[in-house]
């Protein structure tokens, strides 16, 4: 386990981690719910809320008891919104686990592919913000380095987020063109005023974690929530 930020803000401190390999594949649809429970507990000391990503712009709200109910996903979606207590994940092996925080403690977790940066996700994910941003956290995903992609797809991706293609495209360790995922979660971010405060690093070059782009059909994912700060626990 990785952890990405822990930050105090006025009674509530914010939580971001990140599974890797030796903690187990968590993906909903490939792991039996006992053993995705345990696996949970054993990375984060609580349950998860997910979702089934289907890289578009849904957004699902979760309640309480989806943490509770024991069910590999919750709903639908690829923006996840979570009250302060309740942690939240995405799932992924080289698309983007995006996590917001507000200033109330709320947690809004993104799940970023290609097809969903077109789309503007990112937006999507920072409209559920119910105050402005606390911090801004980008957990491992594919770079450029180890991202091929076509010009015609990253045309695309540049056309969604209304920038140049120069802004979001660079090179593979081989000379290929290829799309800048963290730039593009960045050039998002920053059209509403949001720096990211953490970058994570490559799942492309990092056997620490899976990628799909390796062939690996196992997932990990960035879980985050806010708890009472010690300083309110003790009042």
């Amino acid at each position: 386990m990785l952890e990405l930020l822990r930050q105090e803000i006025p009674g509530r401190r914010l939580v971001a981690i990140a599974s890797e390999r030796a903690d187990g594949d968590v993906h909903p649809m490939r792991v039996d719910a006992e053993t995705l429970r345990a696996r949970q507990t054993a990375v984060s000391g609580r349950a998860w809320v997910m979702l089934d990503e289907v890289h578009g712009t849904a957004v699902y709200r979760a309640a309480i008891r989806d943490a509770s109910a024991g069910d590999a996903v919750a709903g639908v979606g690829d923006v996840l919104v979570g009250r302060p207590g309740t942690a939240i994940a995405v799932w992924v092996a080289d698309c983007a686990p995006v996590v917001l925080f507000d200033r109330d403690g709320s947690a809004v977790a993104c799940h970023a592919g290609w097809r969903g940066l077109a789309a503007g996700v990112i937006g999507v994910a920072v409209g559920q913000l119910a105050a402005p941003c606390a911090a801004a956290v980008l957990g491992p995903c594919i770079h450029p380095c180890c991202y091929e992609f076509g010009a015609t797809e990253l045309a695309e991706v540049a056309a969604g987020l209304g920038v140049d293609v120069d802004a979001i495209s660079g090179r593979t360790s081989a000379g290929a063109l290829a799309l800048d995922v963290p730039a593009a979660v960045a050039v998002a971010l920053g059209r509403h005023g949001i720096a990211l405060d953490v970058t994570g690093g490559c799942t492309g070059c990092d056997d620490r974690w899976y990628s799909h782009r390796r062939g690996d059909p196992e997932r990990q994912a960035v879980i985050a929530w806010s708890e009472a700060a010690w300083s309110e626990v003790v009042r």
